[in-house]
């Protein structure tokens, strides 16, 4: 700093004030802060840049690599494998952990390679408690879209979004000790996990849910009664099989009244549950008439429970693609059914075991799979690929997703503060700069790498970042620009936060969000207001700081920044008392005259116009608090007398 301060005396000696060279715009080391200011954002737009078009790409060309070669496949199965499921070249997805958008868009890049590489079947290994709403039903619709054979492996257990897509699937198998269900919509409350209580929130959440678990248990031939048990409570059902086709079918009361003409046997149902559950839905009043919708078709939702307005169910029938086949228990005679026994009392959710869900009629395949080499006896596979989550994408759910993600990124915003104003107000180690870029990537780059922020909130943060540097080094005492980039940077700062998504089944809505968001922003900005006071008051505690911070005046202390931003320090030439006259007018920061001497200055009680009386009435090492001098009061400096030693 000694040279760079010896380096511009000259400019004083050739005739320029040196009382000016406290200003921001015309200073040496206001120019190298701006100059360094530029290198880092550029920095930082070539990072984002790099990360979002080579990660995808390296991503990807590994996990092709990984693939196998589509010229071993074989056009005759072997004889011990259904020809449903023979698929030479198998490549095993898997949907592990909670489910979020990392994990949609993740599969759906690996649901490509596997794709492009020559797979013939795509089994999805799924280990998941559930997750994001939106995440489960995009999931749900690559699966659909792939055009080969799919295979839901529950190894162990497929919960909540995980019991949805494993019925997506054409065909589920199980592993040893493995469980499915439980896909009520649900909440992240305060106090974590909430159910859903509003019986009209229930009926939104309900409708896009509802219609994917019918259109999949249609396609797959699953019961269509049976499977809203998942979500709903007060599925009571009887379940029959239709003797000549083996079909099985699980009745509602209605429709067991009207198939049999008598009331159905109660009894331990085979679905085990406890005491009834406090507002538990009415039995469906549907009387079995299935109706078709007009514009499609396509056979209407049977409703197997009360909870289900006729609202919802004409929706639900006005979006289902698939035909059903409940209409054929009404076009055969009763004596064709056999009465296997009382299946689910709706007092619980819907949750199977591996032998429920084979006796359920979800499983074909009776034995448990619980290797890789198990499936490829089980698919006559002669090549196998795992494409699990790349560490990239774990990375980036880690710092996006749930509580966690958003304790990190409000970590992340205090520590972009902070250090932004250790930069700024410290300047010469370029380490807070360093440490605020690194900061500024983590809040922006995995976002971005998953859709979960837009352009705009990035441009936001850039643009307030660089208003508020060019109110600290070109229009200080202004304000405008000040305020107006610290509104941009908190609107950016919310905006990455945004479109995260919520924990599935979730409120379908961004309100929850954006309040999660705006509270945890304003938090970080309380955060690092604490911590910019600390680091004012406790300066000359800190080494590194100490080490910047002169403790006697020096001639050319007003090339500093730090000299720039603090005007005068305790024991510079302005002090407590002393009188001057504002330059430019006071909103509530500006510039004043003492004897000569331009000082950056902070109206202590509200605005001040240009030409006013002021008097000092603090001094730090960073900030000059003035007050106005009324009208008529004593003129001259009333500066207390230096102290003698």
């Amino acid at each position: 700093m000694a040279e760079l301060n010896a380096q511009h005396q000259p400019m004083a000696s050739r005739g320029r004030s040196p009382s000016y060279n406290r200003s921001y715009p015309g200073g040496y080391a206001g120019r190298m802060v701006m100059r360094e200011v530029w290198r880092g954002l550029r920095i930082v737009i070539l990072a984002v840049v790099a990360m979002l078009l080579l990660a995808p790409q390296s991503s990807f060309a590994t996990l092709r690599g990984s693939v196998m070669p589509a010229a071993m496949s074989a056009s005759t199965p072997p004889p011990t494998v259904d020809a449903r499921r023979y698929a030479p070249n198998l490549a095993i997805i898997s949907v592990h952990g909670p489910i979020t958008a990392v994990t949609a868009r993740s599969f759906e890049r690996r649901v490509r390679a596997a794709l492009d590489s020559g797979a013939d079947a795509i089994v999805v290994d799924i280990n998941s408690p559930g997750g994001e709403v939106g995440a489960v039903l995009e999931i749900c619709a690559q699966i659909k879209r792939s055009g080969v054979h799919t295979i839901a492996w529950i190894n162990p257990m497929a919960f909540s979004g995980g019991a949805i897509i494993a019925i997506a699937c054409d065909e589920i198998i199980v592993s040893t000790g493995a469980s499915m269900g439980d896909a009520a919509p649900v909440r992240l409350g305060m106090l974590g996990i909430e159910r859903i209580e509003d019986p009209e929130i229930r009926q939104k959440l309900l409708a896009p849910l509802l219609t994917e678990i019918v259109d999949s248990a249609r396609a797959n031939g699953y019961d269509e009664v049976l499977v809203q048990g998942l979500l709903s409570l007060g599925v009571e059902t009887w379940q029959v099989e239709h003797t000549p086709t083996g079909r099985l079918y699980f009745l509602t009361e209605p429709e067991y009244r009207r198939i049999f003409g008598t009331e159905p046997q109660r009894g331990a149902p085979t679905i085990p549950s406890g005491s009834p559950t406090a507002g538990l839905a009415s039995p469906p009043t549907q009387t079995g008439t299935v109706q078709q919708d007009p514009t499609t078709g396509v056979e209407g939702l049977t409703p197997a429970t009360g909870e289900f307005t006729r609202e919802l169910v004409e929706e639900v029938t006005q979006n289902l693609t698939q035909p059903g086949r409940r209409q054929d228990i009404y076009a055969f005679p009763a004596d064709e059914f056999r009465v296997i026994g009382y299946a689910t009392d709706g007092n619980t959710l819907l949750t199977m075991s591996a032998d429920q869900l084979h006796q359920f009629g979800f499983t074909r395949h009776q034995q448990a799979v619980d290797t890789d080499e198990q499936l490829r006896a089980l698919t006559g596979a002669t090549n196998i690929a795992r494409l699990n989550q790349s560490w990239s994408e774990t990375f980036t759910g880690v710092m996006t997703q749930g509580m966690l993600g958003m304790m990190i990124r409000t970590i992340l915003i205090v520590v972009f503060l902070l250090a932004l104003f250790i930069e700024l107000s410290m300047p010469g180690t370029g380490v807070g700069g360093t440490i605020a870029l690194v900061a500024l990537a983590g809040l922006i780059v995995p976002p971005l790498m998953i859709g979960a922020a837009s352009w705009w909130a990035i441009a936001a943060i850039l643009v307030g970042v660089g208003l508020i540097v060019l109110e600290l080094l070109v229009f200080p005492g202004m304000g405008i620009p000040g305020i107006a980039g610290l509104i941009s940077l908190i609107a950016g700062l919310v905006g990455t936060f945004a479109g995260a998504g919520q924990i599935f089944p979730g409120v379908n809505g961004g309100n929850n969000d954006l309040a999660w968001a705006v509270s945890s922003v304003l938090l970080a900005i309380f955060a690092a207001g604490v911590g910019m006071f600390f680091l004012t008051r406790y300066t000359r505690a800190i080494p590194i700081a100490k080490g910047l911070i002169l403790d006697t005046p020096t001639s050319s202390a007003g090339n500093t920044i730090l000299g720039a931003m603090a005007g005068a320090t305790v024991s510079g030439p302005v002090r407590i008392g002393e009188r001057g006259v504002t330059t430019t007018p006071l909103l509530p920061s500006g510039r004043a005259e003492f004897d000569g001497r331009l000082v950056d200055v902070v109206s202590e009680y509200g605005f001040v116009d240009a030409g006013a009386d002021v008097r000092v009435t603090s001094v730090t090492q960073y900030r000059v608090g003035v007050e106005a001098v009324p009208p008529g009061s004593e003129t001259g400096n009333a500066a207390p007398p230096e102290a003698s030693a």
